[in-house]
């Protein structure tokens, strides 16, 4: 063989490689990923099988295989969609968005928590969630629902539980700084006093906290307020903006940034750090949900019914090499 040629056979294997790259995988103890339950839960991925809400069918819960057939679980809208073991958690729009648990093939669906739940997140045999009939507090219960409490008494959004095992929250009864816990409430401590008005669209990725943050900008005599995205290192304690662009919808994972642009309402990624920026969907997508292959978009269009676009995150091998050689 000569040098041209395995010097090709090495570059095809390297591309081939580089495609098949390890993902970030959900541990075993958590329903979903933080950035998935930022943006509603409307998709899982637990291994091989996706949960995801089926827009076709009243946004009820489906699941299926590596792009397999669809198998229908429950009826009715659901979110916070939370996959851990042999059970299925989520919270049911047509309910009173109380929790519900069933098995992962649909059966013993039972309604568990009475209460209005939002940011919910299945973790080490807890449930922890923003209760809207008790002012937005963050409250914990057992997986069967016994045991429910409050364990933060304020008016709280965008709450998630990093890998770090700590709950991490937009505390709106503080004009909306990002706030870290223990899971029973204990120890509440500001984490970026900075922002001026408030953050959102929180997500805990590798030791750090990516989110939304109002940065003052002057429009003639007027003081203006766009969402920019920050990082927050939790080991530093620094804060840098990643992304000086108004931004929405926010989820991290696979070392990417997912989110919607509201300069001109398309759905972008980009890396860690801000760089290479890449348009996904040409088209206002919103509540960004994120598996290995794609990106779940929903869409509302003026005087049309909301539907949710998936779309491909990962280039075929055919365009890896478009892109290295100029042709196919």
């Amino acid at each position: 063989m000569n040098i041209k040629k395995l010097f090709a056979v090495a570059l095809i294997g390297c591309v081939m490689l580089a495609g098949c790259g390890k993902s970030d995988s959900l541990p075993e103890n958590m329903g979903n990923t933080n950035g998935n339950i930022s943006n509603i839960g409307s998709v899982c991925q637990r291994g091989d099988t996706v949960y995801y809400q089926n827009d076709k069918d009243n946004f009820s819960i489906y699941k299926s295989v590596k792009d397999g057939e669809g198998e229908k679980l429950n009826d009715g809208t659901s979110y916070f969609i939370n996959v851990v073991g042999d059970y299925v958690y989520y919270v049911h729009e047509d309910d009173d968005f109380h929790v519900f648990k069933m098995k992962t093939d649909g059966s013993e669906n039972t309604e568990i928590i009475k209460q209005a739940a939002y940011y919910m997140t299945v973790y080490n045999d807890m449930i922890y969630f923003v209760n809207y009939d008790d002012n937005q507090a963050i409250y914990s219960a057992k997986t069967d629902g016994s045991d429910l409490k409050k364990i933060v008494d304020s008016q709280c959004y965008y709450s998630i539980i990093g890998d770090d095992g700590l709950l991490y929250y937009v505390d709106y009864s503080n004009g909306g700084k990002v706030t870290r816990a223990n899971l029973d409430g204990s120890e509440q401590t500001v984490i970026d006093e900075n922002n001026p008005v408030t953050a959102a669209y929180l997500n805990y990725y590798k030791g750090k906290l990516y989110y939304t943050n109002a940065t003052e900008a002057t429009e003639g005599t007027e003081a203006t307020y766009v969402n920019n995205i920050f990082c927050y290192d939790l080991e530093s304690g620094s804060v840098s903006t990643i992304l000086e662009k108004e931004c929405a919808d926010v989820n991290v994972s696979n070392d990417k940034i997912y989110y919607s642009s509201l300069e001109d309402n398309k759905v972008y990624r980009c890396d860690l750090d801000g760089e290479n920026e890449e348009l996904l969907y040409d088209n206002n997508g919103i509540f960004l949900n994120v598996t290995d292959d794609y990106v779940y978009c929903f869409v509302k269009l003026k005087d049309e019914d909301p539907y949710i676009e998936k779309v491909s995150i990962k280039k075929s091998f055919s365009e890896k090499m478009k892109t290295l050689y100029g042709k196919d």
